[in-house]
């Protein structure tokens, strides 16, 4: 069940991004990586990837995401990369719908955030999330 759940929002966050990209991004699961998705801009010759880790919980939105970011991350222990963005998401099971806001965090800050850290610096709209990748394109 929960890997249908996680599949599920995986996929609705590749909807998230081509809808906000309109075509300009290509976004797959890829095949032979842990990743959960991998993201790169169309056209670019250069084939510069942003790679996304994608982790959810079924909980209400109103609980302290800082503790539930770093109880994932000593859980998970993440890999510390130049390309890689943890994107932790609420997903209403009943609705079927990612909650409007999301947290996107460079894994290689991840060693830096404290115990309590202002988790509020990684808060998107998902309809920024599109946006917020062509910038971290650029920069690359």
């Amino acid at each position: 069940m929960a890997e249908i759940i996680q599949e599920e929002i995986e996929n609705k966050i590749i909807d998230i991004i081509n809808v906000g990209a309109a075509g300009r991004l290509i976004v797959f699961k890829p095949e032979k990586s842990d990743k959960n998705l991998v993201v790169e801009k169309r056209g670019d010759y250069k084939k510069k990837l942003i790679y996304l880790d994608v982790y959810s919980k079924e909980f209400s939105a109103g609980q302290d995401v800082g503790i539930n970011v770093r109880k994932v991350i000593e859980e998970k222990n993440p890999k510390l990369e130049k390309n890689l963005y943890l994107v932790f998401v609420f997903f209403d099971i009943i609705k079927q719908e990612i909650n409007d806001n999301i947290w996107v965090i460079p894994s290689w800050q991840v060693d830096k955030l404290s115990k309590v850290q202002d988790f509020s610096r990684f808060l998107l709209h998902k309809k920024d999330f599109s946006n917020f990748l062509f910038t971290e394109f650029e920069k690359k």
